[in-house]
């Protein structure tokens, strides 16, 4: 089929008639769940918007691959939520952050969502948030990622939280 073909221009006729009003709809039904469910997290404003931003892409090839609805919007949801994590850590060391202080800044991130909230928040011991960021240390020294290196200190976080202390 080319562009000149009748087929095209049916194709085309079709997609603007059908195709065009839903993908409308289900940007804005999703940027409406989006937006309040981020809101709800502790997300500021802006934020929220950016998580519905970064989830639209993979919320809609979702729907497209046919995944259903609600589970497409969870798992574009937590795919955004982890982007705009990796883009501010990224970011505060692209400012000039060394990494230890970036992770700090993910922990403090973190923090004010608890608070915007309205739930306490319990910070780590200092040893647990030092070992975490020697951790993400250790794996952007193996070559891992932004992505991995985040991980790796918060699951040396889960780990040693639930180790008594001495």
């Amino acid at each position: 089929m080319t562009p000149s073909s009748p087929d095209f221009a049916a194709t085309k006729a079709r997609m603007e008639r059908e195709i065009a009003p839903a993908a409308a709809r289900l940007d804005a039904v999703s940027r409406a769940r989006i937006v309040s469910r981020a809101e709800a997290e502790g997300w500021p404003p802006e934020q929220a918007l950016w998580i519905d931003r970064l989830a639209k892409q993979d919320l809609f090839q979702a729907v497209a691959d046919g995944v259903a609805g609600d589970r497409a919007l969870e798992q574009a949801y937590r795919s955004a939520v982890r982007r705009l994590t990796v883009m501010y850590y990224e970011s505060w060391m692209e400012e000039g952050h060394s990494r230890m202080a970036a992770f700090l800044m993910l922990l403090n991130l973190e923090r004010g969502l608890f608070e915007n909230r309205g739930e306490a928040y319990v910070a780590q011991p200092d040893a647990i948030r030092m070992a975490a960021c020697e951790a993400v240390e250790d794996a952007a020294g193996r070559g891992l990622g932004a992505a991995e290196q985040i991980d790796v200190g918060y699951a040396v976080i889960r780990k040693l939280s639930q180790t008594p202390l001495s």
